[in-house]
């Protein structure tokens, strides 16, 4: 690596701390006074900070394309305006090799960014969830809105809650199991609660209707072995949204639906926009880096700050509304997810080739 390369390097990485830095602390604000309003006498101001300790690593990795560009238009602007930039063009330097130093130095830490966000920001997302479900659902009963469903094919799992027992096993309370054939309902299990052990369930307090055409029949059991794929990691993954998986969750949870055909959109959305995160990070940071050529080389660091914001905060929300789009709409994830940045790029980097104007 060249001296000019590591100095913007330098200088790039010191920007993003910022930026990192900045826009979470806005974020963690808002997720706190949006938490207290949901603070009880088992949901306490401590549970507050610790779920939203826990959610870190995701806005992390959610805000990384919006504080790129603002590392670049703050710290590489603030080359431009000490006209460090002007020195390097004079000396040959052309904007496209700048603009391939910073995609470089925006990739160095992106791959940090990725292996956190395949790997971190998922499970503390999981953890997160089901410590405010848990604290929040103590003592009271939980909402038939807020219920888990699954299908395994021709059976239809229902449970109101899921929490860890003291010994570590995964514990349902009020769960229903319907049983299908050819369509028509044959079984309504019901139990209190279900306890998962040795790669099976165990349910308790067990009511089971069976509907036959002479009529219903129903009698009580005790204690029930259950053998089903519905497994407490299956439930973690239905329970999460689609874009706080992992691409290696979504995969299980593809697996779990091969026999009911295709992933819903929402799911094929989500593990599209990981595979093209690399790419909407790199179409930010040229956004960024388009900034450094314009009039924004000559404002302070309070104007270059507020651009970089409001550039980063555009592209996040089209993105946004794109997959939201594609979603809703049923649209193909490649066109949503990977055509949108690799266009913004190319017509990017052609602008700062010079090409444009001849």
């Amino acid at each position: 690596m060249s001296i000019l390369s590591r100095y913007i390097f330098k200088t790039f990485s010191a920007g993003l701390l910022l930026a990192v830095l900045l826009l979470l602390a806005i974020d963690v604000l808002f997720n706190l006074i949006k938490e207290l309003n949901d603070i009880t006498a088992v949901y306490t101001l401590g549970d507050v900070f610790f779920y939203v300790m826990l959610t870190i690593p995701s806005k992390v990795y959610e805000l990384f394309p919006v504080s790129v560009v603002v590392a670049v238009v703050v710290s590489l602007g603030a080359l431009a305006n000490g006209s460090e930039l002007v020195v390097m063009m004079t000396t040959g330097v052309s904007k496209l090799r700048i603009a391939g130093t910073v995609l470089l130095s925006v990739a160095c830490w992106l791959v940090l960014v990725v292996l956190m966000g395949e790997y971190v920001s998922p499970a503390g997302d999981q953890m997160a969830q089901q410590f405010r479900n848990e604290q929040i659902s103590q003592g009271k009963a939980t909402s038939a809105a807020n219920a888990i469903w699954l299908r395994d094919g021709d059976v239809i799992f229902r449970t109101n809650q899921m929490r860890r027992s003291a010994s570590g096993a995964y514990e349902l309370i009020d769960v229903t199991v319907f049983e299908l054939q050819d369509k028509k309902l044959v079984q309504v299990s019901e139990a209190e609660t279900a306890v998962f052990a040795d790669q099976q369930w165990t349910l308790s307090g067990l009511q089971v209707s069976v509907f036959a055409e002479h009529g219903v029949t129903t009698q009580q059991i005790e204690q029930q072995r259950w053998d089903s794929r519905i497994q407490p990691e299956i439930l973690n993954i239905s329970t999460t949204r689609p874009k706080y998986l992992s691409i290696r969750d979504i995969k299980k949870f593809e697996q779990f639906n091969a026999s009911t055909g295709q992933l819903q959109s929402s799911y094929q959305i989500a593990r599209w926009s990981k595979m093209a995160f690399p790419l909407l990070v790199m179409a930010t940071a040229l956004c960024g880096v388009m900034v450094l050529f314009g009039q924004i080389r000559s404002g302070g660091f309070a104007q270059r700050l507020v651009v970089g914001m409001v550039i980063g905060i555009v592209v996040y929300l089209i993105n946004k509304t794109l997959l939201n789009f594609g979603e809703v709409y049923h649209v193909n994830p490649i066109l949503i997810t990977t055509v949108p940045a690799l266009i913004l790029i190319s017509v990017l980097l052609f602008s700062l080739s010079g090409r444009w104007r001849r």
